[in-house]
């Protein structure tokens, strides 16, 4: 275990990190994946000791930039809800778990949460479970898997901390669960997307429009914004709908369905999930990024789009809104009345329409560099690894996610 807090003249607090998620980046692209790498980099930056447990597509051991990764071969897939990958990684990790020393296991789902919490329990380990939320939770989640809802009690009971990624979902953990979690937005690097010296609007015919996402959950919004794209074609002909990350073949053939009612289909490009190391020049080319979500926590992308300069669209419901702040970097749109995704296209088109008027000018790049900065690891990762100090030193039995 790391030493007792510093004071003068003792060297600065270490702390041995155990991260665990049941997907890993980049072989899943999401805001919770980007985050675990991420943080994942910072903290080993600090000086501390970093080892991530997470599945892929073959079980294995590798070294990323100093950091420890554990991977399980993924097995089940993703998206039956009674048994799926994510439980099957949960049971796995519990053995895993079992013989770990740390500090802190920091773990991104309430799956591998429950791994930790009952693998202490099993083993006696003295490490210290934070749940991180990168979601919004609520108690009609867990109904229709009773399984989901055991995994959650057992967290629920014995996390030490939860940390949730805005304030939108600590209401929702507030007023459902009775719990008071700490806010903690998710940083991101902002110079990894800073645009080039006078940059302005892309070069090429028309705006760009980009979905940075998994356009296989429907909650995102893919289609109603295939629905959207066909009246922001009669103001602005030429513009283009780009959708970036993880989209299935048949998800892309009911997208471009959509597109082809409204004969706008051959504007549409899927460009897969690509390489990391290209999402900044993705965003920089775009004229606006669009994240039309329901129930989001937070929206990385959006945060990421306005650190390279590139203004954004987001839903005015969870974590959106506390993202996009004044006219010059983007619009919010109200859902309307929803299930699983909105289906408000009109208020989507008109909320594209007024970034793209307004266009990407020198001053809109500088108030969203600005924004973003607000998001930015040098302000956010020293509170995350505050956060977690205080927690691997607090007394024993001091828990305080309970208000």
């Amino acid at each position: 275990m790391s030493s007792r807090p510093d004071r003068a003249g003792e060297e600065p607090r270490r702390l041995d990190l155990v991260i665990t998620s049941p997907f890993v980046w980049p072989w899943v692209r999401r805001g919770s994946e980007r985050m675990l790498h991420d943080l994942s980099t910072f903290l080993a930056r600090r000086g501390h000791r970093v080892r991530v447990f997470s599945t892929g597509p073959e079980d294995a051991e590798e070294m990323r930039d100093g950091i420890a990764y554990r991977l399980f071969r993924q097995r089940f897939g993703a998206r039956p809800r009674q048994f799926n990958c994510c439980h099957d990684f949960a049971f796995r990790l519990q053995e895993a778990l079992a013989g770990v020393d740390a500090d802190v296991v920091f773990s991104m789902n309430y799956f591998d949460a429950y791994a930790a919490v009952r693998a202490r329990e099993r083993s006696g380990a003295r490490y210290r479970v934070v749940f991180h939320s990168a979601g919004i939770l609520s108690r009609r989640h867990f109904r229709a898997v009773p399984l989901d809802a055991w995994f959650y009690r057992t967290v629920h009971r014995g996390a030490d901390r939860t940390f949730v990624v805005s304030h939108a979902a600590g209401e929702v953990f507030r007023h459902q669960f009775g719990l008071s979690p700490v806010v903690l937005h998710p940083p991101i690097v902002v110079e990894d997307f800073a645009p080039p010296p006078g940059a302005a609007a892309p070069a090429g015919p028309g705006p760009r429009i980009l979905f940075s996402g998994d356009a296989d959950d429907r909650r995102k919004g893919a289609r109603v914004l295939c629905r959207a794209f066909a009246r922001v074609k009669a103001r602005f002909p030429d513009a283009r709908l780009l959708f970036a990350g993880r989209a299935s073949e048949p998800t892309r053939q009911a997208l471009l369905a959509e597109c082809a009612r409204t004969g706008t289909q051959d504007d549409v490009a899927f460009l897969g999930l690509g390489r990391v190391e290209d999402l900044p020049a993705l965003y920089q080319g775009a004229s606006v990024t669009v994240l039309p979500s329901v129930a989001e926590a937070f929206g990385m992308v959006l945060a990421e789009s306005l650190a390279a300069g590139t203004p954004v669209v987001g839903t005015r419901h969870g974590g959106i809104t506390e993202i996009i702040e004044g006219d010059r970097v983007g619009r919010l749109f109200d859902p309307g009345d929803f299930h699983r995704q909105t289906d408000n296209a009109e208020g989507l088109a008109e909320a594209i329409v007024a970034v793209l008027e307004r266009g990407k000018s020198q001053e809109v790049i500088a108030a969203c560099r600005a924004r973003a900065e607000r998001f930015s690891w040098t302000v956010l990762g020293p509170e995350y690894e505050r956060a977690l100090l205080e927690l691997a030193f607090a007394p024993a039995g001091e828990r305080g996610t309970r208000a």
